[in-house]
């Protein structure tokens, strides 16, 4: 063999071990969430989901009286009504998806706006990983795997996302349904949002519990 055609294998082979090095990296630095997780994993409480504007869920105000990390709600749904929606009601609502991204807590974090070209005013659902150790509950791990790999194949050419977020570049409209869920763990602080796209509520859908591409109104 000669000393170019053996630099070029040696090349190869290092890069390969640094693709699995960096892959197991990252699998070793997910761990499961702290502030308010076994809401965040928990299924809706209820069957049937109730259909509801992006534009009603992007204008839902902060619930009054509840602090950051209330520890009042570390392990209970928060009971207030905000107009007519309740944490833990299952959500359907409709909205272009403009970013993925694959957090350190297991999550696919993913950003939908009311608008196919701007991403910003968005409204963030997430779905958590199909893994015993960071969700207890069977029936949502089914569900996130189902809604994961509906990710993978349908948008993420089989991969999965960014930790910095995957935007796309051709936003599509999509359906989401999950449960209602209230992120007191950023009470006070700037939007939350990747690439530049600011969320408008601290209100989310966290789990998912299905999605599915839907016409454009």
């Amino acid at each position: 063999m000669s000393i170019l055609k053996r630099s070029s294998s040696i090349t190869v082979v290092f890069a390969l071990l640094l693709v699995l090095v960096t892959a197991v990296g990252l699998a070793r630095d997910l761990k499961p969430g702290v502030e308010r997780w076994p809401i965040k994993t928990a299924a809706p409480t209820t069957s049937s989901a109730k259909t509801v504007p992006l534009e009603k869920l992007l204008s839902l105000q902060d619930v009054p009286g509840v602090r950051k990390n209330d520890p009042r709600y570390q392990s209970a749904r928060i009971p207030q009504f905000i107009e007519d929606l309740r944490e833990g009601e299952l959500i359907a609502t409709a909205g272009w998806l403009h970013l993925v991204a694959a957090e350190s807590d297991g999550d696919y974090h993913i950003q939908i706006s009311t608008s196919a070209t701007d991403g910003s005013n968005c409204f963030i659902v997430e779905v958590p990983i199909d893994d015993p150790t960071f969700v207890t509950d069977a029936a949502v791990r089914q569900a996130a795997n189902t809604v994961r790999e509906w990710f993978k194949q349908k948008v993420l050419s089989g991969r999965d996302p960014s930790p910095a977020g995957s935007a796309m570049q051709h936003p599509v409209y999509i359906e989401v349904v999950g449960a209602l869920f209230y992120d007191d763990a950023h009470v006070g602080d700037p939007p939350r949002g990747k690439k530049g796209m600011k969320a408008a509520t601290l209100w989310e859908l966290h789990p998912l519990t299905s999605i599915r591409f839907v016409p454009i109104p």
